[in-house]
C-alpha cells in the first residue's frame, strides 16, 4: 500500500492508495452505512475487494464490475447469503450501485 499526498508537500484530506491487494485501509474504520452504525468488517473486506478490482480494470476504461456472488464468496470465506447482505449494506450506504441481472 503505497499513500500518497497532495504533492505539494502539505497534507490534504484527501488520500489517494495505490493498492495492491486485497486489504482494508485504518481510515475506512469510520465508514458509516445508511443506519449511522460502522459498515460492518466484512462489508469493508468486500468494498477492498471491489475497488481492488476496479483499479485492476481502470486502464481498459471498465466502470462497472459483472460478477457473480460465487467470485466475492470464494476470496473471501463467504456464503451467498453473507455476501448478499454486505452488497445490500455497501448499495444503502451509497458506496456502490447494484443490479442483480439474470
Amino acid at each position: 500500500m503505497t499513500k500518497n499526498y497532495d504533492g505539494y508537500g502539505g497534507n490534504n484530506d484527501t488520500i489517494f492508495y495505490r493498492f495492491i491487494g486485497n486489504f482494508i485501509p485504518s481510515e475506512w474504520r469510520k465508514l458509516t452505512g445508511d443506519n449511522g452504525k460502522t459498515l460492518s468488517k466484512t462489508s469493508k473486506q468486500l468494498l477492498s475487494l471491489i475497488v481492488y478490482r476496479l483499479q485492476i480494470y481502470y486502464n481498459k476504461d471498465i466502470e462497472e464490475l459483472q460478477e457473480n456472488y460465487y467470485f466475492y464468496e470464494e476470496p473471501l470465506g463467504l456464503q451467498h447469503r453473507r455476501v448478499r447482505q454486505c452488497l445490500v449494506e455497501l448499495r444503502d450506504a451509497g458506496f456502490i450501485e447494484l443490479n442483480n441481472k439474470k
